[in-house]
């Protein structure tokens, strides 16, 4: 179990989103061909609804990424929003290495997810 399924555990909504979502196989296994391992920060808060809708989605997103790391960080955790430079929530950074690929805040900017990885690691 990731900190990301951890995470969604404590909120029955969150749990909710999560048990309906359906993620995209098709496009997550070729994310996962063009990198089979990275590590995701994801920035969240319980009571958001923007949260409440994408870190479930986000979960679901992780049984299909084996080789992907997650890392939950609270929105109250302040110092640590500002090093990474996080204004918004929720907050999904995907790093290769140590190196940032890039970052979904609030809403994929590609219709889903699972577009946006594809489209973040193309």
């Amino acid at each position: 179990m990731t900190a990301l399924h951890k995470y969604i555990e404590y909120d029955e909504h969150f749990y909710a989103q999560y048990e309906r979502y359906r993620a995209d196989a098709a496009l997550l296994a070729e994310v996962a061909k063009r990198y089979p391992k990275a590590h995701v920060m994801v920035v969240s808060r319980l009571t958001c609804s923007d949260c409440a809708r994408e870190v479930p989605r986000m979960a679901r997103i992780a049984e299909y990424l084996p080789g992907w790391t997650w890392e939950i960080i609270a929105e109250s955790n302040r110092s640590r929003r500002i090093a990474l430079g996080v204004s918004h929530v929720p907050t999904f950074i995907v790093t290769i290495q140590g190196e940032e690929l890039g970052r979904i805040v609030e809403r994929p900017g590609h219709g889903s997810l699972e577009a946006e990885l594809l489209h973040m690691t193309g």
